[in-house]
Protein backbone atom coordinates (compact mmCIF):
# COMPACT_ATOMS: atom_id res chain seq x y z
CA UNK A 1 0.00 0.00 0.00
CA UNK A 2 1.14 3.35 -1.19
CA UNK A 3 0.27 6.18 1.27
CA UNK A 4 0.76 10.23 0.62
CA UNK A 5 1.42 12.44 3.41
CA UNK A 6 1.13 16.16 3.25
CA UNK A 7 3.18 18.16 6.18
CA UNK A 8 1.70 21.90 5.45
CA UNK A 9 4.02 24.62 7.71
CA UNK A 10 2.63 27.98 7.50
CA UNK A 11 4.49 31.10 8.68
CA UNK A 12 2.65 34.15 9.68
CA UNK A 13 3.52 37.62 11.24
CA UNK A 14 2.69 37.51 14.48
CA UNK A 15 4.94 37.20 17.15
CA UNK A 16 4.02 36.71 21.14
CA UNK A 17 5.43 39.30 23.74
CA UNK A 18 7.09 36.92 25.75
CA UNK A 19 8.95 35.43 22.32
CA UNK A 20 6.61 32.29 21.69
CA UNK A 21 5.42 31.78 18.73
CA UNK A 22 1.71 30.29 17.62
CA UNK A 23 1.42 26.75 15.96
CA UNK A 24 -1.39 24.82 14.91
CA UNK A 25 -1.03 21.26 14.34
CA UNK A 26 -4.15 19.97 12.26
CA UNK A 27 -5.43 16.41 12.00
CA UNK A 28 -3.70 14.23 9.64
CA UNK A 29 -6.24 13.07 7.42
CA UNK A 30 -6.75 9.43 6.33
CA UNK A 31 -7.57 10.19 2.02
CA UNK A 32 -9.04 6.46 1.34
CA UNK A 33 -10.72 6.39 4.42
CA UNK A 34 -8.87 3.19 4.33
CA UNK A 35 -9.38 1.31 7.64
CA UNK A 36 -6.09 -0.59 8.12
CA UNK A 37 -4.27 2.42 8.26
CA UNK A 38 -6.63 4.88 10.29
CA UNK A 39 -4.78 4.06 13.37
CA UNK A 40 -2.07 7.06 11.52
CA UNK A 41 -3.97 9.49 11.67
CA UNK A 42 -3.54 9.91 15.68
CA UNK A 43 0.08 8.25 15.20
CA UNK A 44 1.48 10.59 12.52
CA UNK A 45 0.07 13.66 14.45
CA UNK A 46 1.51 12.77 17.97
CA UNK A 47 4.74 11.86 16.73
CA UNK A 48 5.52 15.33 15.62
CA UNK A 49 3.80 17.08 18.12
CA UNK A 50 5.87 15.60 20.42
CA UNK A 51 8.90 15.91 18.41
CA UNK A 52 8.39 19.60 18.19
CA UNK A 53 7.56 19.83 21.64
CA UNK A 54 10.73 18.19 22.65
CA UNK A 55 13.17 21.11 20.43
CA UNK A 56 11.31 24.00 19.98
CA UNK A 57 9.65 26.51 22.09
CA UNK A 58 6.19 27.51 21.30
CA UNK A 59 2.60 27.54 22.75
CA UNK A 60 0.04 25.57 20.48
CA UNK A 61 -3.39 26.08 19.29
CA UNK A 62 -5.78 23.27 21.10
CA UNK A 63 -7.16 21.06 18.76
CA UNK A 64 -10.97 21.91 19.61
CA UNK A 65 -10.11 25.87 19.09
CA UNK A 66 -9.55 25.38 15.76
CA UNK A 67 -11.85 22.49 15.17
CA UNK A 68 -14.30 24.96 16.50
CA UNK A 69 -13.60 27.89 14.40
CA UNK A 70 -13.57 25.67 11.44
CA UNK A 71 -16.76 24.44 11.81
CA UNK A 72 -17.79 27.91 12.28
CA UNK A 73 -16.94 29.23 8.91
CA UNK A 74 -17.03 28.88 5.49
CA UNK A 75 -14.43 25.52 5.27
CA UNK A 76 -15.25 22.31 3.55
CA UNK A 77 -15.02 20.55 7.33
CA UNK A 78 -13.86 17.66 7.77
CA UNK A 79 -13.83 16.61 4.37
CA UNK A 80 -10.67 19.28 3.54
CA UNK A 81 -8.99 19.64 6.43
CA UNK A 82 -5.81 18.44 4.88
CA UNK A 83 -5.60 21.09 1.80
CA UNK A 84 -2.97 23.90 1.81
CA UNK A 85 -5.47 26.03 1.40
CA UNK A 86 -7.64 25.36 4.37
CA UNK A 87 -4.32 25.75 6.21
CA UNK A 88 -3.58 28.65 5.13
CA UNK A 89 -7.10 30.62 5.52
CA UNK A 90 -7.87 28.89 8.71
CA UNK A 91 -4.37 30.13 10.02
CA UNK A 92 -5.04 33.41 8.88
CA UNK A 93 -8.06 33.48 10.60
CA UNK A 94 -6.78 32.03 13.89
CA UNK A 95 -4.12 34.28 13.91
CA UNK A 96 -1.22 31.64 14.07
CA UNK A 97 2.33 31.71 13.20
CA UNK A 98 2.78 28.62 11.89
CA UNK A 99 0.45 25.68 11.31
CA UNK A 100 1.21 21.61 10.63
CA UNK A 101 -1.01 19.45 8.60
CA UNK A 102 -1.38 17.10 6.05
CA UNK A 103 -2.78 13.86 4.98
CA UNK A 104 -1.84 9.95 3.74
CA UNK A 105 -3.33 7.93 0.93
CA UNK A 106 -2.78 4.49 0.97
CA UNK A 107 -1.17 3.60 -2.98
CA UNK A 108 -0.06 -0.15 -4.29
CA UNK A 109 3.19 -0.13 -5.24
CA UNK A 110 3.47 -3.41 -6.63
CA UNK A 111 0.41 -4.85 -8.08
CA UNK A 112 2.35 -8.65 -8.65
CA UNK A 113 2.95 -9.23 -5.01
CA UNK A 114 0.05 -9.46 -2.17
CA UNK A 115 0.54 -6.61 0.21
CA UNK A 116 2.94 -4.65 -2.09
CA UNK A 117 2.04 -1.23 -0.47
CA UNK A 118 4.02 1.46 1.00
CA UNK A 119 3.94 5.36 2.47
CA UNK A 120 4.82 8.29 0.76
CA UNK A 121 5.21 11.63 2.80
CA UNK A 122 5.23 14.95 0.53
CA UNK A 123 6.20 17.88 2.83
CA UNK A 124 6.47 21.40 2.12
CA UNK A 125 6.44 24.52 3.43
CA UNK A 126 4.64 27.54 2.66
CA UNK A 127 4.85 31.27 4.00
CA UNK A 128 1.84 33.12 4.65
CA UNK A 129 3.08 36.52 4.01
CA UNK A 130 4.52 35.67 0.98
CA UNK A 131 2.03 32.89 0.08
CA UNK A 132 4.46 30.40 -1.67
CA UNK A 133 6.46 27.69 -0.94
CA UNK A 134 10.07 27.81 0.58
CA UNK A 135 10.79 24.39 0.99
CA UNK A 136 9.59 21.08 -0.11
CA UNK A 137 10.68 17.04 0.03
CA UNK A 138 9.57 13.66 -0.33
CA UNK A 139 10.11 10.64 1.81
CA UNK A 140 8.68 6.87 1.22
CA UNK A 141 8.21 4.74 4.30
CA UNK A 142 7.07 0.89 3.75
CA UNK A 143 3.98 -0.31 5.18
CA UNK A 144 5.21 -3.01 7.69
CA UNK A 145 7.03 -3.71 11.23
CA UNK A 146 9.25 -0.61 10.37
CA UNK A 147 6.64 1.89 9.47
CA UNK A 148 6.64 3.27 13.40
CA UNK A 149 9.88 3.95 12.66
CA UNK A 150 9.63 5.30 9.33
CA UNK A 151 6.86 8.01 11.16
CA UNK A 152 9.17 8.95 13.34
CA UNK A 153 11.69 9.50 10.89
CA UNK A 154 9.19 11.92 9.14
CA UNK A 155 8.58 13.39 12.38
CA UNK A 156 12.34 14.21 12.49
CA UNK A 157 12.78 15.57 9.15
CA UNK A 158 9.69 17.92 10.01
CA UNK A 159 11.86 18.94 13.05
CA UNK A 160 14.60 20.09 11.01
CA UNK A 161 12.38 22.01 8.67
CA UNK A 162 11.20 24.08 11.43
CA UNK A 163 14.55 25.07 12.70
CA UNK A 164 14.22 28.71 10.68
CA UNK A 165 10.96 29.24 12.08
CA UNK A 166 10.71 28.17 15.69
CA UNK A 167 13.16 28.94 18.25
CA UNK A 168 15.15 26.36 20.21
CA UNK A 169 14.39 25.47 23.66
CA UNK A 170 15.13 28.28 26.20
CA UNK A 171 15.78 30.91 23.56
CA UNK A 172 12.45 31.93 23.09
CA UNK A 173 12.39 36.20 22.52
CA UNK A 174 16.35 36.15 21.69
CA UNK A 175 15.99 35.78 17.82
CA UNK A 176 13.54 35.38 15.59
CA UNK A 177 13.92 37.99 13.22
CA UNK A 178 11.10 37.38 10.80
CA UNK A 179 11.36 39.68 7.39
CA UNK A 180 7.52 39.10 6.97
CA UNK A 181 7.00 40.95 10.28
CA UNK A 182 7.90 44.37 8.59
CA UNK A 183 7.89 45.61 5.16
CA UNK A 184 10.91 45.34 1.86
CA UNK A 185 11.97 48.78 2.38
CA UNK A 186 15.05 49.86 4.19
CA UNK A 187 16.70 53.53 4.84
CA UNK A 188 20.08 53.77 6.27
CA UNK A 189 23.13 56.20 7.00
CA UNK A 190 26.78 55.05 6.38
CA UNK A 191 30.13 56.89 6.77
CA UNK A 192 33.66 55.79 6.13
CA UNK A 193 36.78 56.55 3.97
CA UNK A 194 38.50 55.86 1.02
CA UNK A 195 40.39 56.69 -1.85
CA UNK A 196 39.56 59.64 -4.28
CA UNK A 197 42.13 58.62 -7.59
CA UNK A 198 42.36 61.53 -10.42
CA UNK A 199 42.73 60.63 -13.92
CA UNK A 200 46.50 60.73 -14.96
CA UNK A 201 46.24 64.46 -16.92
CA UNK A 202 44.51 66.05 -13.79
CA UNK A 203 47.80 65.03 -11.90
CA UNK A 204 50.32 67.07 -12.81
CA UNK A 205 53.12 69.02 -11.29
CA UNK A 206 53.51 72.59 -10.75
CA UNK A 207 55.65 74.73 -12.75
CA UNK A 208 56.03 78.45 -13.79
CA UNK A 209 54.39 77.67 -16.97
CA UNK A 210 51.79 74.94 -16.11
CA UNK A 211 49.14 75.29 -13.61
CA UNK A 212 48.69 73.37 -10.85
CA UNK A 213 46.97 69.66 -10.40
CA UNK A 214 45.90 67.94 -7.67
CA UNK A 215 47.19 64.44 -6.61
CA UNK A 216 44.83 61.76 -5.46
CA UNK A 217 43.26 61.84 -2.22
CA UNK A 218 43.85 58.96 -0.25
CA UNK A 219 41.64 59.83 3.08
CA UNK A 220 38.90 60.86 1.75
CA UNK A 221 35.75 61.05 4.40
CA UNK A 222 32.46 59.67 2.68
CA UNK A 223 28.65 60.21 4.17
CA UNK A 224 25.99 58.85 2.11
CA UNK A 225 21.98 57.67 2.39
CA UNK A 226 20.51 54.29 1.07
CA UNK A 227 17.24 53.12 -0.29
CA UNK A 228 17.02 49.54 -0.29
CA UNK A 229 14.30 47.37 -1.51
CA UNK A 230 13.90 43.63 -1.04
CA UNK A 231 12.78 41.12 -3.01
CA UNK A 232 12.44 42.92 -5.66
CA UNK A 233 11.27 41.17 -8.48
CA UNK A 234 12.85 37.66 -7.01
CA UNK A 235 13.17 36.51 -3.46
CA UNK A 236 16.38 37.76 -1.86
CA UNK A 237 17.04 40.43 -4.75
CA UNK A 238 18.02 44.11 -3.82
CA UNK A 239 17.26 47.39 -5.40
CA UNK A 240 20.10 49.30 -3.63
CA UNK A 241 20.27 53.17 -4.27
CA UNK A 242 22.59 55.25 -2.63
CA UNK A 243 23.38 58.95 -2.83
CA UNK A 244 26.45 60.81 -0.84
CA UNK A 245 29.23 62.83 -1.02
CA UNK A 246 33.21 62.81 -0.26
CA UNK A 247 35.42 65.21 1.40
CA UNK A 248 38.86 65.68 1.92
CA UNK A 249 41.58 67.83 1.93
CA UNK A 250 45.68 67.64 1.13
CA UNK A 251 48.71 69.41 1.63
CA UNK A 252 50.64 69.20 -2.00
CA UNK A 253 53.95 70.05 -2.87
CA UNK A 254 54.74 71.56 -6.03
CA UNK A 255 58.01 71.21 -8.36
CA UNK A 256 59.60 75.21 -7.60
CA UNK A 257 58.88 75.90 -3.91
CA UNK A 258 59.54 74.23 -0.71
CA UNK A 259 56.16 75.38 0.54
CA UNK A 260 53.20 73.55 -0.14
CA UNK A 261 49.28 74.55 -1.28
CA UNK A 262 46.74 73.32 0.18
CA UNK A 263 43.70 71.47 -1.55
CA UNK A 264 39.71 70.77 -0.78
CA UNK A 265 37.46 68.30 -2.12
CA UNK A 266 33.88 67.66 -2.50
CA UNK A 267 32.31 64.52 -4.80
CA UNK A 268 28.77 64.13 -4.71
CA UNK A 269 27.41 60.76 -6.28
CA UNK A 270 24.86 58.75 -6.68
CA UNK A 271 24.70 55.33 -7.77
CA UNK A 272 22.34 52.20 -8.35
CA UNK A 273 23.28 48.80 -7.46
CA UNK A 274 21.32 45.37 -8.06
CA UNK A 275 22.30 43.39 -5.06
CA UNK A 276 21.60 39.54 -3.58
CA UNK A 277 21.05 39.10 0.15
CA UNK A 278 22.50 35.67 2.03
CA UNK A 279 21.00 35.41 5.60
CA UNK A 280 23.70 33.53 8.49
CA UNK A 281 20.91 33.82 11.67
CA UNK A 282 21.13 37.40 12.48
CA UNK A 283 23.81 38.77 9.88
CA UNK A 284 23.35 39.12 5.85
CA UNK A 285 25.42 39.14 3.22
CA UNK A 286 24.60 41.27 0.14
CA UNK A 287 26.97 41.21 -3.28
CA UNK A 288 26.45 44.47 -5.39
CA UNK A 289 27.13 45.60 -8.21
CA UNK A 290 26.04 48.41 -10.39
CA UNK A 291 26.93 52.08 -11.62
CA UNK A 292 26.11 55.73 -11.00
CA UNK A 293 27.66 59.21 -11.77
CA UNK A 294 30.04 61.63 -10.01
CA UNK A 295 30.40 65.12 -9.54
CA UNK A 296 33.36 66.13 -7.80
CA UNK A 297 35.14 69.60 -7.69
CA UNK A 298 38.89 70.63 -6.36
CA UNK A 299 39.75 73.95 -4.93
CA UNK A 300 43.58 75.02 -5.04
CA UNK A 301 44.66 77.60 -3.08
CA UNK A 302 47.63 78.78 -4.40
CA UNK A 303 48.53 81.88 -1.58
CA UNK A 304 50.55 79.98 0.40
CA UNK A 305 53.38 79.68 -2.25
CA UNK A 306 56.35 81.97 -2.09
CA UNK A 307 55.35 83.20 -5.90
CA UNK A 308 51.93 83.04 -7.15
CA UNK A 309 51.79 81.23 -10.50
CA UNK A 310 50.54 83.25 -13.53
CA UNK A 311 48.66 82.65 -16.52
CA UNK A 312 48.86 83.08 -20.38
CA UNK A 313 47.85 86.74 -19.88
CA UNK A 314 50.70 87.19 -17.33
CA UNK A 315 48.10 88.04 -14.45
CA UNK A 316 48.19 85.98 -11.18
CA UNK A 317 46.37 83.04 -10.37
CA UNK A 318 45.97 83.03 -6.29
CA UNK A 319 43.92 79.34 -6.74
CA UNK A 320 42.25 76.88 -9.39
CA UNK A 321 38.62 75.08 -9.53
CA UNK A 322 38.94 71.70 -11.09
CA UNK A 323 35.68 69.73 -12.10
CA UNK A 324 36.06 66.20 -12.70
CA UNK A 325 32.45 64.49 -13.37
CA UNK A 326 32.17 61.10 -14.26
CA UNK A 327 30.02 57.82 -14.40
CA UNK A 328 31.14 54.92 -13.02
CA UNK A 329 30.82 51.21 -12.35
CA UNK A 330 30.60 49.85 -9.02
CA UNK A 331 30.72 46.69 -7.04
CA UNK A 332 31.14 45.63 -3.47
CA UNK A 333 29.78 43.90 -0.61
CA UNK A 334 27.42 44.74 2.52
CA UNK A 335 27.37 42.67 5.98
CA UNK A 336 24.73 43.31 8.12
CA UNK A 337 23.76 42.81 12.02
CA UNK A 338 20.64 42.62 13.06
CA UNK A 339 20.42 44.66 16.38
CA UNK A 340 16.10 43.82 16.26
CA UNK A 341 13.53 42.52 13.92
CA UNK A 342 13.75 46.32 11.87
CA UNK A 343 17.49 47.78 13.12
CA UNK A 344 20.59 46.91 11.68
CA UNK A 345 24.18 47.97 11.44
CA UNK A 346 25.93 47.76 8.15
CA UNK A 347 29.64 47.58 6.79
CA UNK A 348 30.56 48.30 3.16
CA UNK A 349 33.69 47.51 0.99
CA UNK A 350 33.34 49.02 -2.42
CA UNK A 351 35.39 49.35 -5.51
CA UNK A 352 34.62 51.87 -7.88
CA UNK A 353 36.27 52.43 -11.08
CA UNK A 354 35.72 55.89 -12.99
CA UNK A 355 35.50 56.58 -16.40
CA UNK A 356 36.84 59.61 -17.84
CA UNK A 357 37.82 60.32 -21.81
CA UNK A 358 40.65 58.42 -22.85
CA UNK A 359 41.29 57.38 -19.31
CA UNK A 360 39.79 54.55 -16.33
CA UNK A 361 40.47 55.47 -12.85
CA UNK A 362 39.26 52.69 -10.14
CA UNK A 363 39.71 53.61 -6.49
CA UNK A 364 38.15 52.30 -2.97
CA UNK A 365 36.42 53.33 -0.11
CA UNK A 366 34.82 51.56 2.87
CA UNK A 367 31.78 52.61 5.21
CA UNK A 368 29.53 52.06 7.74
CA UNK A 369 26.28 52.78 9.79
CA UNK A 370 23.07 51.77 10.50
CA UNK A 371 19.56 51.24 8.89
CA UNK A 372 15.76 50.51 9.90
CA UNK A 373 12.94 47.98 7.91
CA UNK A 374 9.63 49.77 7.28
Amino acid sequence: MRAKILVVFLVGSSVQAAGLRKVMILDFKNLDKNPNYSYLEDSITEAIRNDLKAKFDFKELPQKDWRSLAQKNYFLWPEENHSRGFALNLGLLARQDIAVGGFYQAIIENKSRRGGYVIRAHVFVLDIGKKKVVSEFDMTMPADASLFGAVEELAARVVKESKSVLPNKGEAGKQQFDDDEIGPHELGLIAGTGVFAQPQQFSGNYTTDNALYSKDFKSAISTSAFYAYHDFLLPRMQLHLMGGAQFASNDLAVATDSKRIRASLLDISTAGHIGYEMSFWRFTLTPLAGGGFSMASIQLDYTTLSTLPVDATGNTRSGNNLNTSAPFAEGGLKLGIKLTSRLSLNAYGMWRQSFYIGESVGHAYAAGGISFRL
